[in-house]
């Protein structure tokens, strides 16, 4: 009996020890992710201000086929209405996280926002996606 007794005590001991004791929960992630992609021949900037997105078109062909966070950008001309998602961010903090493309994706931060440079040298277009990792919180 002093055996089932001590057997009863240890399943409950264990009970009480995984109710209060729960895995932890993750991290909230700090950042939030935007994603760009497109063939690019030539160069091309894009510079992210709170207030809007302005591609500039330095040399060779215009970009094509370009998403913007996974939806189609069909006129860099134009902000996509998805960059409203993000204009409040920390925009000078943002970083490249992940980079495809077989020359130059460069970030430069500005006093309110940053300045995306794709640059394809090579002949010929090349596909290039870009992952930005812009901070939620403002820096004070």
């Amino acid at each position: 009996m002093k055996s089932l007794s001590a057997v009863a005590s240890a399943l409950f001991l264990l009970v009480i020890l995984s109710s209060c004791c729960s895995a932890p929960k993750p991290p909230v992630d700090p950042y939030e992710y935007l994603t760009i992609s497109g063939q690019i021949d030539g160069s091309e900037k894009f510079t992210f201000t709170p207030e809007q997105v302005k591609w500039t078109h330095l040399h060779w062909s215009e970009p094509d086929d370009m998403t913007f966070k996974g939806k189609p950008w069909n006129n860099p001309r134009k902000t996509p209405a998805q960059w409203a998602e993000f204009a409040s961010l920390d925009l000078p903090h943002a970083t490249i996280v992940k980079r495809q493309g077989r020359d130059v994706v460069a970030l430069e931060p500005t006093t309110c926002g940053f300045i995306l440079y794709l640059a394809d040298s090579p002949n010929g277009a090349g596909h290039y996606s870009v992952t930005i990792a812009i901070p939620k919180q403002r820096k004070k």
